[in-house]
């Protein structure tokens, strides 16, 4: 519903402007009719003109009554900026004008091959008639523009900047009508220009508009060009959510701050001491064999795409060496969902350089949370993930909770064909089959590795969410042919108990090179017929377990509040026309860098108004969501990393500000991500001394 509302408001916006502007030509030209029946023809001409422009305007406030609906944040920008120029002339045209020309239409009833006379000219002339719907036209076209160009928050500056445009214009407007008045009213008043010099007229002012949007076009392009070379700290555009302000550090003491500032460089994990866990992985090019016995070209982890499954325990002090053989843009390991300290997150530009061919980086960090993650890199993401360098991470709990509980990771992930994106679930395009034996406990680790959400759906036997983003949910209760919408680089872990007939785990409407659903059946011999998948309903988190004790909630006193709103408008990019996806009306590196100091609580609101979903990922935190769409959580806690947010929702979210460093915070849809939906949470006083840019060897996104 709400992109069908959204979809509508974007197409009735350039017709309501084309609809008052032409009845603001018409009532422009209405005074130079020579006859007393053209200007009565005129006048109920204009009338009708109006009457359609009119509906218009009331089904574009019923549309913006229709997304107000979904919250404050989804019409804060038209209500503030639009609606004032559109509303205030539409009430005076029907006030001032409709009355007036109606006079007109009645005056010029009579003798209609008669001349208009002074006072005809002068009645239809009138400003009070003309400039209303003249000015409406002005008000259709800033809010025409801040349909299609939306601003996400607006500010007092904007505001004023706008209205006083649209003042300045109505004034203008009504200085060039009066004048116009004062001749029409006189014996001798103007004829109206002829034909071809109108054309002339409307030639000229067409080619003054093409010739500006030409040098819009030209200066957008270049203006949109990112430097050569430039630092994650170069954010203009500082957000500190309604708390006060704070520096983001020079390498000196600085204004705002408690003290010197520190470099992100030293916020590593453990230096010293033998690691639990030691491994080594090889991004190298290669090609993979899938189970239909196609082979794809991929970029690997040791071979193998997706890469090893890394698994280790509780506490384990982890040391991972990556060795780069032949990506020549470079690689690194990001730790999707694992709070590490800031220096081992993996993000070119940001927490280290790019790791290049021939050379090699070691991570290190202690394993804090059992739990299902994965591993990625994060040097050109948008490319590097969809072809292969990507691989799971489990975190094993310290003691077995289970006892032979039977685990099965499973990856979602597509790859580009020719055509389109064939399905797979880990290296597998057909149904793969495994034997378990009735009775055992099984945990399947369900993630998502595309750029978009993937629905699972698990049928043959009840099963329950046991955990969400490595998180364990609280008292999960059975669900029986649930459909599973995971975020794009979400977790579900859902468990059951295996009984005596087969159980099929798949993705309706995924296919695979061979044209068959990829996924899993499981049966006592790996054998039998694959139960049709289900279609049940969808699950949802928000009312899902039993609620239980959490750090802060929705009354807490917050440090800091921002607000964030997911947009998109068409526009350039880093030289190159897109359809932006915005935050909060910018790009990178304009979007909101927020800023908190160590031990704030910090909540924020998300609002999704584009056409997608958009699956934002925070770095080195897991976040609490106490909302969704105006409803508070009342089911389990609900921790996240990766939250999906829908076209339509709003969440709140909060978590305390314990992690210091800088952390990125973007769209997990990749492409999203790359084409400037991204933005970062900064520590009071932390720097980086890494940089991105064609200049360098990095390239994040």
């Amino acid at each position: 519903m709400f992109e069908a509302v959204l979809g509508a408001g974007t197409l009735i916006a350039p017709v309501l402007l084309a609809a008052w502007w032409f009845a603001g030509y018409l009532s422009g030209r209405l005074a130079f009719r020579r006859t007393r029946g053209r200007l009565r023809l005129g006048a109920w001409v204009l009338l009708t003109v109006l009457g359609l422009a009119g509906l218009l305007t009331a089904a574009e406030l019923f549309l913006v009554g229709q997304l107000w609906s979904y919250g404050w944040l989804f019409v804060k920008d038209r209500v503030m900026l639009g609606l004032p120029p559109l509303v205030l002339p539409t009430a005076a045209v029907l006030l001032l004008s409709v009355p007036r020309l109606w006079r007109v239409a009645r005056s010029a009833a009579e003798d209609h091959k008669a001349p208009v006379d002074a006072a005809g000219r002068t009645g239809a002339s009138d400003p009070l008639l003309v400039v209303s719907v003249q000015a409406t036209a002005v008000g259709a076209a800033l809010f025409a523009y801040l349909t299609w160009f939306p601003p996400g928050l607006p500010s007092p500056g904007m505001a004023l900047t706008l209205w006083g445009m649209f003042s300045v214009a109505t004034a203008a407007l009504w200085v060039r009508q009066r004048r116009r008045c004062l001749k029409m009213s006189q014996s001798d008043a103007p004829a109206a220009p002829r034909l071809g010099f109108r054309f002339l007229q409307t030639g000229a002012f067409a080619l003054v508009i093409c010739a500006g949007f030409g040098a819009w076009f030209a200066y957008s392009k270049q203006a949109s060009a990112l430097p050569d070379r430039f630092s994650m700290m170069v954010h203009e555009n500082a957000d500190y959510g309604g708390g006060p302000e704070i520096s983001r550090g020079s390498g000196h003491s600085h204004e705002h701050g408690h003290g010197p500032s520190v470099s992100l460089t030293g916020l590593t994990g453990p230096r010293e001491g033998e690691p639990d866990r030691r491994f080594t992985l090889t991004a190298e090019k290669g090609r993979i064999r899938l189970s239909s016995g196609r082979t794809v070209e991929a970029w690997t982890f040791d071979g193998k795409a997706p890469g090893p499954e890394l698994r280790v325990r509780r506490g384990d002090l982890v040391e991972v060496t990556l060795l780069n053989e032949d990506i020549e843009d470079g690689v690194t390991l990001h730790w999707h969902g694992i709070d590490v300290p800031n220096a081992e997150d993996g993000v070119a530009g940001l927490t280290q350089n790019a790791v290049r061919p021939g050379e090699h980086y070691t991570y290190r960090f202690r394993a804090e949370q059992a739990g299902t993650y994965w591993y990625h890199s994060h040097q050109v993401s948008s490319e590097q993930v969809m072809k292969g360098l990507f691989g799971a991470f489990i975190v094993e709990p310290r003691e077995p909770e289970h006892e032979g509980e039977r685990e099965i990771t499973v990856l979602a992930h597509s790859w580009e064909n020719e055509e389109d994106r064939v399905a797979t679930i880990d290296a597998s395009d057909t149904l793969e089959r495994r034997s378990v034996a009735p009775g055992t406990l099984v945990r399947l680790r369900l993630v998502n590795t595309d750029s978009y959400p993937v629905t699972f759906s698990l049928t043959g036997a009840p099963f329950k969410v046991a955990a969400i983003d490595g998180t364990d949910l609280k008292d999960p209760t059975d669900l029986t042919d649930a459909r599973l919408e995971l975020a794009a680089g979400g977790r579900y872990d859902i468990t059951l108990t295996m009984p005596d007939r087969p159980v099929r785990l798949g993705v309706p409407g995924a296919v695979g090179f061979a044209g068959e659903n990829p996924g899993l059946l499981l049966s006592s011999d790996g054998k039998g017929e694959a139960p049709a998948l289900a279609g049940g309903p969808e699950f949802d988190p928000s009312q899902y377990g039993s609620p239980g004790p959490t750090p802060f909630d929705a009354e807490s006193d917050f440090d800091r509040e921002f607000e964030v709103v997911l947009d998109n408008r068409p526009g350039f990019y880093d030289g190159l026309f897109h359809m932006l996806w915005t935050i909060n009306g910018e790009v990178f590196p304009d979007t909101p860098m927020q800023m908190v100091r160590e031990g704030d609580l910090v909540k924020t609101t998300f609002v999704n108004r584009s056409f997608m979903d958009h699956p934002m990922h925070l770095h080195g935190y897991h976040v609490l969501v106490l909302s969704r769409n105006g409803e508070p959580v009342s089911g389990s806690p609900w921790w996240v990393d990766t939250l999906n947010v829908a076209p339509g929702e709003s969440y709140v979210v909060a978590f305390r500000a314990d992690n210091p460093g800088i952390w990125m915070d973007h769209c997990h849809n990749l492409d999203h991500a790359a084409e400037g939906m991204t933005m970062h949470l900064g520590y009071e006083g932390v720097t980086t001394p890494f940089e991105a840019g064609r200049g360098t060897v990095n390239r994040p996104e």
